[in-house]
């Protein structure tokens, strides 16, 4: 008895030397339970925080069920930019068995317009809200007006849950023993966790025949914050801008019609009525709340004033929609976590591209926070460009190459674009096709509007600029301009009005469409690449004298040789530009008193233009301009198979089948007003073939892209074939012309009177047998 009695005794202490917790679906303990645990610590908030040893408890109010609640989790130091995917919006309410149920933000089926509340509600009843996951209740708070939930398991587990970064490989599987919560901080209406993860990873080096270990160690903050309530208005998508949007299906009660609508993503501008009227009359107003745009303190000062120029091209756009101090700035570690109405930039972590992540309410579009990481390397990848298309105009660049004025103002366009983004605005990729070369190289212009009409169109230099038009340094890079104010102005403004130019309504990138493409400037891209090739023409030679200028350091072989080739890319770049006519075709939104069709054929004149310039400059005979002393000197490069190479991508385009189908539908369309298939392969015939003469003589050059040619055609032919295609007119066109082509290949390569073309000819039939006819 007295054995069973210490015994009794023993396991009675070692119960309350354990914390007491609530046992999956067992009920829950008490408020005075819970908090007449030994060395419970509390921190009260709108979620109080609770912390017992290592383990960690919130309390959510009774009043926060049902709400929406912000959930964010990133990297806050280490090298990555990571933002865990299920960032987002989520709601707890009390499930069954004790238990909280989480369930993340979702667009309902079916959305009723109200007209019918009976109607409404039995849409809104219809269907039921999947439970993500649950969480055990580990006690209920006082008078039961709140629950306590554990979170110890949530912050350390990365595989699910609400703080799930199982996604990204180095924080899928942290080593306990090195990995842990560090603490918390309270915010407005939330609280953010500060974890470490630590972990290894095998990494193999086939070289060497073993590996080794590599340890990684991140910092992460993570945010339960709950989210204000209030009224977001839709704002319907419209085909002239480009927004991201969020889809609800509405049921029309009066047609018995459920029809798909878009609506777009915005941040959400409120201020009171009586302030609403004077927005109304034309005058600028604040918002309620500002956006608070944390700037990491350990950003270097010059590319903080990059940063900051950004954000003041867009303030601009906001004043000419009604609202002014929309943005305020921070550096205090208070602003520094991914919350409500934030936009955080990070120094670092940005090697390829500045990238950003964005997060926004699914349900009603409001954007509610994002995150910016930003470094200068990118910027410095894109200086060589700058050095060949604008050195004419920018001495800073002539005295050195990473001239710091010019990497923070490549640095400011490059956020400014990620900026509209940001915004909730997609690309515009034919922004930079809306002005006209004459536009681009005035002054006057260009201190209105720059030289794009969109900053969404991404990095483009003004390589049209020649000395003598006097454009000032600003000039040479694009900024928020006439589309990006009429889409502010759309978006958080009172207008419904059209772009101010019928050219800049919104155009997703179309690699078949030349007016809508990355890097192309002017809206007459012919002579605008003519000019752009002129210019690294004159350049070329000049590149050794141009080095002598730059500081030791930069002044070397290897520069003027990687020179040379970034003048040849140039110089590909603009003739791409060039065939890119040739078969184009834009697609635009039709929009009721604007345009007619949708579909858009490049004309006639110009794509005859496109092919003879083609012609003559790269189809017909080698180009000598590009032989240079410093690249002979370099021993490396063969220039003659370089340009065969390049004119063979040119030649790559006319047989491409989707520009066929785009040369037969032109046809169906525009008549005899069209430039037409048959009129490309007239031009095949003529310029690479020599119209088949079988008396003259080719030059090796042109045997090259002969061969290429054949090579690329019999390719393309296998991997079209026209037993996979019959309803496919363009197959067919293709395939007649490849069949009679490699009819009088044959016969040229028994009957050419001259010898070394007579065996190309051979060389070519082989090809094709073995590319095509060989395997069907």
């Amino acid at each position: 008895m007295k054995v069973l009695n210490v015994c009794l005794l023993l396991i009675v202490t070692l119960l309350m030397s354990r914390p007491v917790v609530a046992q999956n679906n067992a009920e829950p303990m008490t408020f005075s339970q819970f908090k007449e645990q030994k060395d419970l610590q509390i921190n009260n908030g709108f979620y109080t925080v609770y912390r017992l040893g290592d383990k960690y408890y919130l309390e959510i109010p009774m009043e926060g069920m049902g709400k929406e609640v912000l959930i964010t989790t990133q990297v806050v130091r280490g090298y990555s930019a990571f933002l865990s995917e299920t960032s987002g919006v989520v709601r707890f309410s009390i499930g069954k068995n004790n238990r909280v149920q989480v369930v993340r933000n979702r667009v309902t089926d079916v959305a009723a317009d109200s007209t019918d509340f009976c109607m409404a509600n039995a849409i809104r009843k219809s269907g039921l809200v999947p439970v993500d996951f649950t969480l055990p209740i580990a006690a209920w708070g006082e008078d039961k007006q709140s629950v306590i939930i554990e979170l110890t398991n949530e912050l350390n587990n990365p595989g699910s849950g609400l703080f799930k970064v199982s996604s990204y490989s180095l924080l899928s599987h942290p080593d306990p023993n090195l990995s842990g919560i560090d603490g918390f901080r309270m915010l407005n209406q939330g609280v953010v966790f500060s974890v470490t993860r630590t972990q290894s990873d095998f990494y193999a080096n086939p070289q060497m025949q073993q590996g080794s270990d590599v340890a990684s160690t991140f910092a992460l903050e993570m945010v339960i914050q709950q989210l204000p309530e209030h009224s977001v208005t839709l704002k319907a998508s419209h085909p002239a801008y480009g927004f991201e949007t969020i889809g609800i299906t509405e049921y029309d009660t009066k047609r018995y019609v459920a029809r798909k609508k878009e609506y777009i993503q915005r941040w959400h501008l409120s201020a009171p009525v009586k302030e609403l009227r004077k927005q109304k009359k034309g005058l600028t107003i604040e918002p309620e709340n500002q956006i608070c745009v944390y700037i990491d303190p350990i950003t270097p000062a010059p590319f903080v004033e990059s940063i900051k120029k950004a954000m003041q091209q867009w303030e601009k756009a906001f004043e000419s929609a009604g609202w002014k101090n929309v943005f305020r700035y921070s550096s205090e570690a208070k602003d520094a976590a991914l919350t409500y109405r934030t936009i955080l930039f990070r120094w670092g972590n940005a090697f390829n591209d500045v990238n950003f992540s964005m997060i926004a309410n699914p349900v009603n579009g409001e954007i509610l926070c994002a995150r910016i990481n930003v470094m200068d390397a990118m910027a410095d990848e894109l200086l060589g460009t700058y050095f060949l298309q604008c050195g004419w105009l920018d001495g800073r660049i002539r005295k050195d190459l990473h001239s710091l004025g010019v990497r923070q103002d490549v640095l400011t366009v490059q956020l400014a674009s990620i900026l509209a983004k940001v915004l909730g605005m997609k690309p515009n990729k034919a922004g930079n096709t809306v002005f006209t070369p004459d536009n681009i190289r005035s002054e006057k212009w260009l201190n209105k509007y720059g030289i794009s009409a969109s900053i969404t169109s991404g990095m483009v230099f003004n390589y049209l600029a020649q000395p003598g038009d006097r454009v000032s340094v600003k000039n040479l890079f694009p900024r928020v301009s006439m589309y990006d104010y009429d889409a502010i102005n759309y978006a958080y403004g009172n207008s419904d009005a059209l772009p101010s130019m019928q050219a800049a309504f919104y155009a997703p990138e179309d690699k078949w469409d030349p007016y809508a493409q990355d890097g192309f400037l002017s809206n007459d891209i012919l002579s605008a690449s003519v000019k752009g090739i002129e210019s690294v023409r004159e350049i070329y030679p000049q590149l050794g004298e141009w080095m002598n200028q730059l500081p030791k350091d930069q002044n070397t072989w290897k520069s003027v040789s990687d020179f040379s080739l970034k003048v040849l890319a140039l110089y590909q770049t603009y003739l791409t530009q060039i065939v890119k006519l040739v078969g184009g075709r834009s697609i635009r939104p039709v929009i009721k008193g604007v345009n007619e069709s949708p579909v858009i054929y490049v004309p006639r004149e110009l794509q005859e233009k496109a092919l003879q310039y083609l012609e003559t400059e790269i189809l017909t005979q080698r180009p000598e301009w590009v032989h240079s002393k410093e690249m002979q000197q370099t021993g490396t490069y063969d220039i003659n198979h370089m340009m065969v190479g390049l004119a063979e991508k040119i030649t790559q385009h006319f047989i491409d089948p989707k520009v066929i189908t785009s040369l037969v539908a032109a046809e169906s369309a525009y008549g005899e007003n069209a430039f037409t298939a048959k009129e490309l392969f007239a031009y095949v015939d003529r310029v690479i073939f020599e119209n088949f003469d079988t008396r003259k003589a080719v030059t090796t050059y042109k045997q090259g892209i002969q061969a290429c040619f054949i090579s690329d055609f019999a390719r393309t032919m296998a991997q079209n074939n026209i037993s996979f295609g019959l309803g496919n007119e363009s197959a067919g066109v293709l395939h007649a012309y490849f069949v009679e082509l490699a009819r009088k290949v044959k016969e040229l390569s028994e009957t050419h009177q001259d010898s070394l073309t007579r065996e190309n000819y051979r060389v070519m039939l082989m090809r094709m047998n073995r590319e095509y006819f060989d395997k069907q």
